[in-house]
Formats: structure tokens, C-alpha cells, sequence
């Protein structure tokens, strides 16, 4: 428990519905609680937390939507997971090609940096001036050809342990070890796409002229809370990315 607010103190932007349901995550991975277990009640883990009874819900709900837990009427709360089931996809309806784009193509990690967000920077995110991020900044391609894109990826700095396990496993997103090891849920990935022009820096790893054409896309990864947990920029240069997406007429 003194871990959990010491994580108060130290991330305030961390809702304490996060925080509980990273804490239990993180007890179902270690088999402090195996599967098959069942989880205190409501009113002993509000006591726990020194959090209502709402509070509680909320992050029986999230570790609910990963799979890892069952509610079931009669027989309490029961662990039936020790991972997140998978779950997400870029059809633009879904994310489940994300993953895949991930397995496909892995992650070639170039720097990490702990970085404290400038005003313009700030805008160019969506998230608050003065906020702290992990910036990992990184290519992904097909071995053997230039790199796809360049990407930068700004992850919520509470997640310092991300900082290995995206290394160690290149070829998972940086969403889904969140998910797994911390059991925070990503609800939604909002997508912003637009024309742009190569800056100078990422034309050099990208191997393209610079101020050669390209597409920008942001994605903004939220919890259910609507907060963000990360957001990633991308350069893709022209000719090495397609994006399709289809129109259904309503009826």
C-alpha cells in the first residue's frame, strides 16, 4: 500500500482508479493473486486504498476489459488472466494491424530521453505545458531496405519501466507492455493524418531528401478516462506507407 501513494505523490495526473488497478495488475503477474484466486471484496480493497467504493469499481472495471479478472454474481471477484487479452487494430475501424505492423515490422530504438514538454511542443501533442514524458525515438522497416518511418513516441514518464521492456521486445507496441505490465487499459487511439514536408533531421534516417514529400499521423492513445497515456509522431516518406480506409453509405 505505501507503494501505491508513494506513486500518488509522485505522478498526481495518475487517477487513483489507475493506480489500484495497476497495483492489482501487477499482483496478478506476480501470482500474488494466481488465477482461480479471488480478490477482496469492494469494501476491503476501499479500505485498502483509502478510496470509495466507486473508486474501487472503476479499477475492477479496467482490469475487467483486459481480461484479467471476472465478476461473477455469487462467487465475488475472480482472476481468470495473468495477461491482457490482445486486442487492438488500425483497419482504421479497429487496431488489431497496428499490432500486426508491429510484428512485422520491429522497433530499432535510436535514443531515450526524459523530457519536460515546451509550449509549441505541448500544442503539437495535445497534452499539458510542463509535463513530463519519456521521448522514444525510433525507425521501423524491413531489414534490408530504408527504415518506413521515423517515429517519436512520448509515454506518460509514470511508466519508466517501459524503457527496457520496449527494448527487449521490439516487436510489441509500447501501448500493449502498458497494458500488460501496468494494467493500464488504452480505450482509444485517436488518429490525425496530414500531408507534410521531410524536416532535415528525419530525412537523414529516413534516407530522402529533405523537405522531400511525406505523411505526418499523430495518434493519441487514451484510457477510458480520456487521458492521455501516450502519443506517438510519425513520418512516413512518400511511396513506403499506404493508407486505405472504407466509406459505408447509411442507410
Amino acid at each position: 500500500m505505501e507503494a501505491v501513494f508513494h506513486l500518488a505523490s509522485a505522478m498526481p495526473s495518475i487517477t487513483l482508479y489507475t493506480r489500484i488497478s495497476e497495483e492489482l495488475a501487477r499482483r496478478i503477474a506476480t501470482d500474488a493473486y494466481p488465477v482461480g484466486t479471488v480478490l477482496p471484496s469492494e469494501n476491503t480493497l476501499a479500505e485498502e486504498f483509502d478510496a470509495s467504493r466507486h473508486t474501487v469499481r472503476a479499477a475492477l472495471r479496467q482490469l475487467q476489459d483486459l481480461g484479467l479478472i471476472a465478476r461473477r454474481r455469487g462467487s465475488g471477484t475472480v482472476v481468470i488472466g495473468t495477461r491482457p487479452r490482445a486486442g487492438f487494430s488500425q483497419s482504421l475501424g479497429s487496431l488489431e494491424d497496428l499490432v500486426q505492423l508491429a510484428v512485422r515490422t520491429p522497433r530499432a530504438i535510436r535514443q531515450i530521453q526524459e523530457v519536460v514538454v515546451d509550449v509549441e511542443l505541448a500544442e503539437r501533442l495535445g497534452v499539458g505545458p510542463g509535463t513530463r514524458w519519456l521521448r522514444f525515438s525510433s525507425t521501423r522497416g524491413v531489414e534490408g531496405q530504408p527504415p518506413m518511418v521515423w517515429t517519436e513516441l512520448y509515454v506518460d514518464a509514470h511508466y519508466k519501466g517501459v524503457r527496457n521492456l520496449a527494448r527487449q521486445n521490439p516487436d510489441r507496441l509500447v501501448s500493449e507492455l502498458i497494458e500488460e505490465h501496468y494494467g493500464r487499459r488504452i480505450a482509444s487511439v485517436e488518429q490525425t493524418i496530414s500531408a507534410c514536408a521531410m524536416p532535415a533531421a528525419v530525412a537523414r534516417e529516413l534516407e530522402v531528401a529533405p523537405d522531400s514529400p511525406g505523411l505526418y499521423i499523430r495518434r493519441q492513445y487514451k484510457d477510458q478516462a480520456g487521458q492521455i497515456v501516450e502519443v506517438s509522431c510519425s513520418h512516413h516518406p512518400a511511396g513506403r506507407y499506404e493508407f486505405s480506409t472504407t466509406l459505408i453509405r447509411e442507410q
